[in-house]
């Protein structure tokens, strides 16, 4: 699962900017994924909390996610709601399509308490 290493790599960013506003803990971490790609709620919910067990910081965090609509756009101009990357435009049957919102596992914001 390659939700674990994405993780990862956001609890690390995370674990250097509350040590560097010298937090004592961080209380909640946002993330925004989009379903397009294999992340799922339940996949990225798993790794945050295999991960943070191993962070001082974030061993009592919690998680709160927020799911970007799977919506896909076709070279015709047509946006649709996507299940899948490739995924067929129902309007003109293209396969160049490509998602409209980023695919990626990103860091929206953190609390951290002094």
């Amino acid at each position: 699962m390659h939700e674990v290493a994405l993780v990862r790599a956001i609890i690390e960013e995370i674990e250097k900017q509350a040590a560097a506003q010298k937090a004592r803990s961080v209380g909640k971490v946002r993330i925004r994924f989009n379903s397009l790609t294999s992340h799922s709620a339940d996949h990225v919910r798993f790794s945050f909390e295999i991960t943070r067990k191993d962070s001082k910081l974030l061993k009592n965090a919690v998680l709160e996610l927020n799911e970007l609509p799977p919506l896909l756009r076709c070279r015709c101009g047509n946006e649709f709601p996507g299940h899948h990357l490739p995924d067929v435009c129902p309007r003109c049957v293209s396969l160049e399509v490509t998602p409209v919102h980023d695919t990626g596992l990103v860091l929206e914001s953190f609390e951290i308490e002094k």
